[in-house]
C-alpha cells in the first residue's frame, strides 16, 4: 500500500495547526493508498501535545528540544517519514479538497517524480487570487531561477526517494530554504507544475531584512558559480528583486529601487519574477 507522509512543521501554532491537520485527514486518497501524518514540533513553548491531542493516533508528534528553524523541522519530519511519498503542508495553511488525487495522477501521467500545484493565496476575508499564474507542465531551472514561486512549502509532493537524492533541505537558510532545494532538484530533473489550485496559503508578514541578505548570499555563492548565460543573469536579476522586495518592506525606499534598477538591468525584456509580484498586487486590489 503505498503511503504517502505528510510533514507538518509547527513552532507555537499548536492553536491553529488543527486546521491543516484536518485539511490533509480529509483528503480522498488514490485507491490502496494511506496517510502518515506527521507533525514536526520545532521548539514550541504553547504545549502541542494538549492542543493536538484531539487527533490521537492520527498523527505522529515528533519534537525539537529547542526551536532549529523551518528547514531542520522538515528534515526531521523525512528522516522519521517511511512513505513512499513525501508532502509538505505548513501549519497556517490549508489543502483544499482532491489535492492528493489530482496531484498524484498528474504525476503519473506526466512521469514526475516531484511536483506542485499552484495555490490561492488569502488577500482577506473570503478574498483570494490564484497563484502563480503558470502553465501546466515541466519546470526546468531556467524557470526556477526566478525564485520559488510555486509554494512548495505547502503544494510540494516527492518521491521519498528523491529527496534523499537530492538532499534535505539547507538549515543554515532561515529563508530561502525550498527555493535553494529546487535549484538543486532542477539541475538533474524537472519539477512538475499543476496550474490547478489545490492548496490555500497565508501570505507572509514581516520581513527580517539580514535573515533575507544573508541567505540570499548564500543562495548566490551555492548557485551561481554553476549557472551560465542568461540563466545567470535571471538568476541575479531575481536577487536583485528580492533584495529590493526586503529593503522596500523595511522603509529603506531610495535603496530599494537601486537594487531593483540593477535588477532590470540583469533582464530589461524577460522579467518573469516582477511580473509574478505585478500579477498578485494588482488581483489583490481588484484591478485583474
Amino acid at each position: 500500500m503505498p503511503v504517502i507522509s505528510v510533514i507538518i512543521p509547527i513552532w507555537n501554532r499548536a492553536h491553529s495547526a488543527g486546521r491543516a491537520i484536518d485539511s490533509a485527514l480529509s483528503q480522498a486518497l488514490p485507491a490502496d493508498h494511506a496517510l502518515d501524518i506527521i507533525v514536526v514540533d520545532d521548539g514550541s513553548n504553547d504545549q502541542p501535545e494538549v492542543a493536538l491531542a484531539r487527533f490521537g493516533e492520527k498523527i505522529r508528534l515528533v519534537r525539537h528540544a529547542t526551536n532549529l528553524g523551518a528547514s531542520a523541522a522538515r528534515n526531521t519530519g523525512c528522516d522519521a517519514a517511511g512513505g513512499e511519498y513525501i508532502a509538505f503542508l505548513d501549519s497556517d495553511d490549508i489543502w483544499l479538497p482532491g489535492k492528493l488525487a489530482a496531484q498524484i495522477a498528474f504525476m503519473d501521467a506526466g512521469g514526475f517524480d516531484v511536483s506542485c500545484t499552484a495555490y490561492e493565496l488569502e488577500q482577506g476575508p473570503d478574498k483570494f487570487i490564484v497563484s502563480p499564474r503558470y502553465r501546466t507542465g515541466p519546470l526546468a531551472q531556467a524557470d526556477l531561477v526566478w525564485g520559488c514561486f510555486v509554494s512548495p512549502g505547502s503544494t510540494l509532493l516527492c518521491r521519498r526517494a528523491i529527496f534523499r537524492e537530492v538532499g534535505g533541505l539547507d538549515t543554515s537558510l532561515r529563508r530561502f530554504e525550498d527555493w535553494d532545494w529546487l535549484m538543486r532538484l532542477t539541475r538533474t530533473r524537472p519539477l512538475g507544475f499543476l496550474a490547478e489550485p489545490l492548496a490555500r496559503v497565508e501570505p507572509s508578514t514581516g520581513v527580517d531584512q539580514a535573515a533575507v541578505f544573508a541567505a540570499l548570499e548564500r543562495i548566490a555563492d551555492k548557485h551561481l558559480p554553476v549557472l551560465v548565460g542568461g540563466i545567470r543573469r535571471h538568476f541575479k536579476a531575481a536577487y536583485h528583486l528580492e533584495r529590493a522586495a526586503a529593503l522596500f518592506r523595511s522603509g529603506r525606499r531610495v535603496r530599494a529601487m537601486s537594487e531593483l534598477a540593477v535588477s532590470f538591468l540583469q533582464s530589461p525584456l524577460r522579467h518573469r519574477a516582477l511580473a509574478a509580484v505585478l500579477h498578485n498586487r494588482r488581483a489583490a486590489t481588484g484591478q485583474e
